[in-house]
């Protein structure tokens, strides 16, 4: 048996993200609840196995774009889970930006509503999740040269989706109020639009697999991790060190 987890990023729609901003977590959890695991559980799981993966290229980000922050839930996991020396968060949604900073400010951490601010940030690392099912296929290209500008060359990029091979996937996403109109993309076609801005594609790994239920079998997803079976994937790229000639 596998489980999916609802897109806990958000994406581009902004009037939509701005109905859920003050319940974000409540709707997400309409459909977390049937994996018999909450949102940190998967929050903590993605860095955790991208830290993995990182340091298995003999790297380690200090600065990081979360692109689709939403209400900011994943910044905690993100700073203390790699370590990162800044953070920063960006979704078009002002009313998910406004309720991310009431968390707190911290002059390592920003949350941003505005595109602008991420042309040449320089960022080590940039981060999505569950975001790009949610970005009308037309705009996709956008959001991908957005975050391409966004960081260094020789920077890293986890782009983390639903994995929509799995049938589990549809039922849980159909019960969350903001997901039951999201278009997933597969894994091929995430591949294939990161290739096409430029990205160099270092791996595809799927995770998130066994349920509460079954967790005594959760020490074997790190052998399976190569099979399309888990909730989410991650596709791990790399934007060249030098310009492509």
């Amino acid at each position: 048996m596998s489980l999916v987890l609802p897109g806990e990023h958000r994406g581009h729609k902004e009037a939509e993200f701005d109905a859920f901003a003050a319940n974000y977590d409540q709707a997400l959890n309409e459909g977390l609840h049937f994996t018999g695991e909450g949102r940190d559980y998967f929050a903590q799981g993605r860095v955790q196995w991208l830290r993995k993966r990182l340091e298995s290229c003999q790297t380690l980000p200090e600065s990081c774009l979360d692109f689709g922050c939403g209400i900011g839930s994943g910044c905690q996991p993100l700073i203390e889970g790699l370590g990162l020396q800044s953070y920063v968060g960006y979704d078009p949604s002002a009313d998910s930006i406004h309720e991310a900073r009431k968390a707190g400010k911290h002059e390592s951490i920003r949350f941003e509503s505005n595109e602008g601010v991420l042309a040449g940030a320089g960022n080590d690392l940039a981060f999505v999740n569950g975001v790009f099912h949610h970005i009308p296929q037309e705009e996709r290209d956008q959001s991908i040269q957005l975050i391409w500008n966004s960081m260094k060359p020789g920077g890293w990029f986890a782009f983390w989706e639903n994995n929509r091979w799995n049938p589990i996937v549809h039922f849980l996403m159909s019960r969350v109020p903001f997901d039951r109109d999201a278009r997933m993309l597969f894994p091929h076609q995430a591949r294939a639009l990161l290739r096409r801005h430029g990205f160099e594609i270092v791996l595809t790994d799927y995770l998130f697999i066994f349920p509460a239920l079954l967790k005594a079998l959760r020490p074997l997803e790190a052998m399976l991790c190569k099979l399309p079976l888990g909730g989410q994937y991650l596709v791990l790229a790399r934007k060249p060190a030098r310009p492509i000639p």
